[in-house]
C-alpha cells in the first residue's frame, strides 16, 4: 500500500499500525488471542443454549444476560478476527467502507451493551424493591419492548456518525495508529471544521450516556436504601448478593470504557503498546469474564449448569 496524502474526500483504505511493535512475537500473540477468543465463543455460546434450553432460566434477568452474550460475541468478532488476520498475514490495510462499518457496528454495540446493564439494574430494583409486582412488571412483554427500542435507538443514533466521517475532509496521511478503527484515530486525519460532529458526539454521551447512568445510579440508590433498612446482616447480604454479578460486571464495564479516555487524556501521544490495553479489556477481557461472572454468581444460572453437566 502507498501512503496517501489526501486533501478531499476519505481515501480508499487505511494503514493499521497497532501491532507493527510486534515482530518476532506474531505468532504468539496470535495464538494468545486466538485462544482467548474461542473462550469467549464457547463461554458466551454455552451461556446463551443454557439459558435458552433450560425453562427455569426464562426470566428477565437471566433473557438479559444472553442477550449481554450474544453482544458480547458480536462486539468480539467485530474486531478480534481482523487483529488475527493482521497478525498472521501481515495486511494491515483496511478499506474505507470496512473501516467505516467497523466503527458503526462497535458502537452500536457498546450502546446496546450500555442499555442491557440499565435493564439489569432496573430489574433488581424492582426485585428489591418492590418485590410484590416484580412478575407484574418484568414481563416478557416488557423485556421484548425494551430490547427492541434498545436496538432502534442505538442502530439510528449511531448511524449519524459513519456518515458524516465520509463526507469530512481528510488531510493527513492515511495511518490509523491502533489495530482496528477508532473513532478517536480516524477523526485525527481529519482537517477542517468539525463543530457539527462534535456537538452530535455530546449530544450522544449526554442522551445515551448520561441517560444510563442516571437509571443505574437511581437504581441502586434506592436498593442500597432498602437493604439499609433491613434488620439483619444475614437478610442485606443475601439481598447484596442478588445483586454482586452485575454491580462486579457494571464496574468492569465502565473501567474499560474509561480507559481509552484516560489515556487519552494523560497521555495524547501514547506508545502503541499502551493502546492495545483497551482492545484486551473491552473485546477479549470482559466478553471472557461476563459469562463466567454471571455462571459462579447467579444461582439459577449454577444450578442449571449442574444439571447440564449430570445429563450430558
Amino acid at each position: 500500500m502507498n501512503y496517501t496524502h489526501p486533501s478531499g474526500p476519505i481515501p480508499s483504505e487505511f494503514l493499521l499500525v497497532g501491532l507493527s511493535w510486534i515482530q518476532n512475537q506474531r505468532l504468539v500473540v496470535s495464538l494468545v488471542f486466538l485462544f482467548m477468543y474461542m473462550m469467549v465463543i464457547l463461554g458466551n455460546g454455552f451461556m446463551i443454549l443454557l439459558i435458552s434450553t433450560d425453562r427455569r432460566l426464562h426470566k428477565p434477568m437471566h433473557v438479559y444476560i444472553a442477550l449481554l452474550s450474544q453482544v458480547d460475541l458480536s462486539m468480539c468478532s467485530t474486531i478480534i478476527p481482523n487483529i488475527l488476520v493482521m497478525l498472521w498475514f501481515n495486511s494491515n490495510t483496511i478499506s474505507s467502507s470496512a473501516c467505516l462499518t467497523q466503527m458503526y457496528v462497535f458502537d452500536v454495540m457498546f450502546s446496546l451493551e450500555s442499555s442491557l446493564f440499565v435493564f439489569m439494574a432496573l430489574d433488581r430494583y424492582v426485585a428489591i424493591c418492590h418485590p410484590l409486582r416484580h412478575s407484574a412488571i418484568m414481563t416478557i412483554s416488557f423485556i421484548s419492548k425494551t430490547v427492541v427500542f434498545s436496538v432502534i435507538k442505538s442502530t439510528i443514533l449511531m448511524l449519524p456518525l459513519p456518515i458524516m466521517t465520509a463526507n469530512l475532509t481528510f488531510c493527513k496521511v492515511n495511518i490509523v495508529f491502533q489495530s482496528y478503527c477508532e473513532f478517536s484515530e480516524v477523526l485525527k486525519l481529519i482537517c477542517g471544521d468539525l463543530t457539527h460532529f462534535i456537538v452530535y458526539m455530546v449530544l450522544l454521551v449526554c442522551f445515551i450516556s448520561g441517560v444510563d447512568n442516571t437509571i443505574v445510579v437511581f437504581s441502586y440508590i434506592n436498593i442500597f436504601r432498602v437493604v439499609h433498612m433491613l434488620k439483619f446482616p444475614e437478610a442485606r447480604w443475601k439481598t447484596l448478593n442478588t445483586c454482586s454479578a452485575h454491580a462486579i460486571l457494571l464496574s468492569l464495564f465502565y473501567i474499560s470504557s474509561v480507559l481509552p479516555l484516560f489515556i487519552f487524556l494523560y497521555y495524547p501521544n501514547p506508545p502503541l503498546q499502551l493502546k492495545i490495553l483497551p482492545v484486551i479489556t473491552s473485546f477479549i477481557l470482559l466478553p471472557l469474564i461476563n459469562p463466567i461472572v454471571y455462571g459462579l454468581k447467579t444461582k439459577d444460572i449454577w444450578d442449571g449448569l449442574k444439571i447440564f453437566y449430570w445429563r450430558f
